[in-house]
C-alpha cells in the first residue's frame, strides 16, 4: 500500500504504531530525531521544527500519524515543550497541504482537560466527559496539544484534508501492568483527576490505524482510553469522596472509565481490548 509517514516513530508509541500498521501491509517510514537498533521500518532523522526536513519528509507520502513530541509537561522546559510541539504539529500539516495527503492521524492528549500539580485545582464539569467538554489546560504541553488540535482544524478547512486528533490517556506498555491497579487515592493523597484514565499502548496504536482508515471528513476530536480508571474500587464511591460537585451523566458502574470513548466507537470503530483487570485476573 501507499507509504504512511510515522513521526516520532522511535518513541515508545510510535514504535507500536509502526509495528501496527506493518502488520496491515502499510509501507511504512519512520521520521524522528532519534534512532533505534530494533525499528522495524525505514527510518529519517530529520528535526520536526525545521520546516524544510519536515516538507521534503513527507514528499510522496499519502498519509502521516503524526505522533513526535515533547511527550509530557515534566520532560522538557515548559518554553522548549510548547516551541517543538506547536511548530513541528504546524510544519506537518502545511506540508500535508502542500503535498496534498489524504489524511492525518494527531497525537492529542487528555492533558488537553487540564493537569495541575495540585490535584485540587482541576475537576471536570461532568462525567464520563466527552468531546463536548471544555479544554482548559494549565501547563504549556496541555496547551501546545490543544494548539495542534487547532491547527489540524485550520487546515483542514482550508485544504479539505481530513484530520482526526486522538486524546490519548496515559499510556500504559506491556510491561507496566505490574504497578495496576494504584493504591486507592486519600484526602491526603489525591490523584490528579486526568491521571485517572489511562490506555493500553497497544490499543492505542491500533486507534492510530483505525483513525488513519476511517472515512471522515474535516476535523474530529476523540477521546482513547480503556473502559476502566486505574484505582481497585468503584468510580462513582471516588467521585463523590473526592469531587461532589462533578455533575455524573450517565451510569459508571463498577470501574467504569471518566471518560466516554462512544465517539471513538461509532467514528472510527475503536473497542479497547486491554485492561489491568483482565490481566490480573488470568
Amino acid at each position: 500500500m501507499s507509504e504512511i509517514i510515522v513521526t516520532g516513530g522511535s518513541g515508545r508509541l510510535g514504535q507500536w504504531v509502526i509495528r501496527e500498521l506493518l502488520a496491515h501491509d502499510y509501507s511504512v517510514l519512520s521520521v524522528d530525531r532519534q534512532t533505534t537498533r530494533s525499528m522495524p521500518c525505514q527510518l529519517l532523522q530529520a528535526d520536526l521544527t525545521d520546516a524544510n526536513a519536515v516538507h521534503n519528509a513527507l514528499a510522496g507520502a499519502r498519509a502521516v500519524i503524526h505522533l513526535g513530541a515533547v511527550p509530557g509537561p515534566n520532560v522538557e522546559a515548559a518554553a522548549v515543550t510548547y516551541e517543538n510541539n506547536v511548530l513541528s504539529t504546524y510544519h506537518v500539516m502545511e506540508s500535508a497541504a502542500a503535498h496534498g495527503l489524504k489524511k492525518v492521524v494527531f497525537a492529542s492528549s487528555v492533558f488537553t482537560l487540564g493537569w495541575h500539580q495540585d490535584p485540587e485545582v482541576y475537576w471536570p464539569q461532568y462525567v464520563p466527559v466527552d468531546e463536548d467538554h471544555p479544554l482548559t489546560p494549565f501547563e504549556a504541553y496541555g496547551l501546545s496539544k490543544q494548539i495542534g488540535e487547532q491547527i489540524c482544524a485550520t487546515v483542514s478547512r482550508r485544504s479539505g484534508i481530513p484530520t482526526v486528533s486522538l486524546r490519548i490517556m496515559n499510556v500504559i506498555q506491556e510491561d507496566g501492568y505490574g504497578a495496576l491497579p494504584w493504591t486507592t487515592p486519600t484526602k491526603e493523597s489525591g490523584v490528579r483527576f486526568v491521571l485517572w484514565p489511562y490506555v493500553d499502548v497497544r490499543d492505542a496504536a491500533r486507534a492510530c490505524r483505525l483513525a488513519l482508515e476511517a472515512e471522515t471528513t474535516g476535523h474530529e476530536a476523540l477521546f482513547i482510553a480503556a473502559e476502566d480508571i486505574r484505582f481497585d474500587v468503584e468510580t462513582e464511591i471516588l467521585l463523590r469522596e473526592f469531587a461532589p460537585q462533578v455533575e455524573i451523566r450517565a451510569p459508571l458502574e463498577d470501574k467504569a472509565s471518566i471518560i466516554s470513548i462512544q465517539k471513538a466507537r461509532r467514528l472510527i470503530g475503536y473497542h479497547p481490548k486491554n485492561s489491568w483487570q483482565t490481566r490480573c485476573h488470568k
